[in-house]
């Protein structure tokens, strides 16, 4: 029996800025490294299903972060965070794989890649389309076809899973279809990209989810898999990392009492500020979600859901907005996108 330890999308060198201090995005970006240290320091055999980085160019101390993590993993594959699309371009991913460190990406964006990594695992990695991806997946199938008939294989990838609003050409997605013919060939499929945790096929078909909450957007439960493959079958356990439930928490505006043991509940990272206020409110508001702050000191955001009533009907009290410098801006603007790395790189070059 060989054992592996699976995790995925740790997302090194995130910074925040909605609902977060300076201080407590810092915290976040630490508490990312910190789980995904723990995981390769403590766990058999790890292996990192994509995006290492959450930008494609990073920093010297998030390159060593990185260095750090995929240098304790069997393989890391490459995500759409780590990559550019860009022919020549050096991200920090493939500047990690010219020192040694083992990870798998596409060697040329115009060819399809899928690489059989052991006997009977198989990984597709990012691709520049999703047509690439496509004759990707087809020609590991079809290796496996020939060459794991009766024995056990699972295919590993970084993509969308039958998302309906995966339109552009470079957003990758494997649809429902898609997986139940590959479920022909393959008796496990394992996702990386999508944050929150899932499975489909009766468990045969598993979106791994990230490692730690990198926003109020992707807080849910978080899990490290171990994956186990003998001659004749393979079996694939979770153990949770990281508690909605309990890491997760709601305040209700107005309630002093509630803060007082925020402090104690150091497990408090994202706190959610509920309930509704009057229009003459707002500054109480204010105040309210500045003694949240004093109260959990170890809090990486605090999101301000309050709602106030007036003559136009509920309207959710947003926080004082945040000056930010027009660099800052053009790159949130762009998150998501593929222009968003190319800005950054040609910023750095401007910088040097």
């Amino acid at each position: 029996m060989t054992t592996y330890t699976l995790f995925t999308d740790p997302h090194l060198g995130t910074r925040r800025a909605a609902h977060t201090t300076r201080d407590s995005s810092k915290r976040l970006t630490e508490a990312l490294y910190r789980q995904a240290k723990t995981i390769v320091d403590n766990h058999p055999s790890p292996l990192c299903l994509g995006d290492l980085f959450d930008r494609a160019f990073n920093d010297e101390a998030t390159l060593v972060q990185g260095y750090n993590i995929a240098g304790m993993c069997e393989f890391t594959i490459a995500g759409n965070h780590d990559e550019t699309n860009r022919e020549g371009s050096v991200p920090s991913l493939r500047a990690l794989s010219q020192m040694g460190v083992p990870v798998i990406a596409a060697q040329c964006l115009g060819d399809p890649c899928f690489q059989e990594w052991a006997d009977g695992i198989y990984v597709v990695p990012h691709h520049a389309s999703q047509e690439l991806f496509e004759r990707a997946l087809q020609g590991a199938a079809d290796h496996a076809s020939e060459y794991h008939v009766g024995r056990p294989t699972v295919l590993m990838l970084h993509c969308n899973y039958d998302c309906a609003f995966a339109q552009e050409d470079d957003t990758l997605n494997l649809s429902a279809g898609m997986a139940q013919a590959l479920l022909e060939q393959f008796d496990l499929i394992l996702l990386g990209h999508e944050h929150k945790p899932a499975s489909h096929f009766d468990g045969r078909v598993v979106i791994l989810g990230n490692t730690h909450p990198t926003s109020f957007a992707d807080i849910s439960n978080k899990y490290v898999y171990t994956l186990e493959i003998t001659d004749d079958a393979v079996s694939l356990e979770k153990e949770c990392i990281w508690s909605a439930a309990v890491q997760h928490t709601t305040v209700r505006f107005g309630d002093y009492d509630a803060l007082a043991a925020l402090d104690t509940v150091l497990s408090a990272e994202f706190i959610d500020v509920i309930g509704t206020a009057g229009a003459e409110q707002a500054v109480e508001v204010a105040e309210f979600i500045q003694a949240v702050w004093t109260s959990a000191p170890n809090a990486f955001a605090v999101r301000n859901s309050v709602h106030i009533g007036d003559a136009l009907g509920d309207v959710e009290i947003n926080e004082a907005p945040k000056l930010v410098d027009l660099k800052t801006k053009i790159v949130d603007d762009l998150e998501g996108s593929d222009l968003q790395a190319l800005y950054k790189e040609l910023l750095q070059e401007v910088e040097a």
